[in-house]
Order: C-alpha cells, then structure tokens, then sequence
C-alpha cells in the first residue's frame, strides 16, 4: 500500500467529515427555527437523521484509512 495515497484519502475524510459536521450543525439550528416559528419539523428531523447516518459513515470510514496507515507504519500492508 502506498502511504501518501492513504493519508491523502484522510486528509478528503477529514474535509468530507468538516462539511457533514457542519450540515448537521446547519440542520439543528433550521429545526430549532422551524420550531420556534410553530412549523412541523418532521421532515427536517428525519433529514437530520440521514446527515448524522451519513456523518457516523465518513467517521468510521475514516478510522479505517487511519487503521491502514498504521498497518503500513508498521510494515504490515
């Protein structure tokens, strides 16, 4: 395995985790204001749902380029 590769790959993890991050931030905030204004938040509830799924994905993809990277470190990829 090619180690600039992999940590290129986190590096796009890392900026793809940033901006799902920043999604779900974006989103709690729109249902805080929905609610606030007295408007179903349901859909805007279960859109959050999907971008945290979405987020525990790229997390966990993550840590497992950060796994090769070690393995590589290691001499075992």
């Amino acid at each position: 395995m090619d180690r600039e590769k992999e940590v290129e790959r986190l590096n796009e993890a890392d900026r793809h985790i940033a901006t799902g991050e920043l999604a779900v931030s974006k989103q709690i905030a729109l249902i805080e204001k929905l609610k606030q204004d007295g408007h179903d938040i349901s859909q805007a509830v279960k859109q959050l749902h999907d971008f945290q799924n979405g987020l525990d994905s790229m997390r966990e993809h993550r840590s497992h380029i950060v796994q090769m990277i070690d393995q590589i470190d290691r001499g075992l990829a």
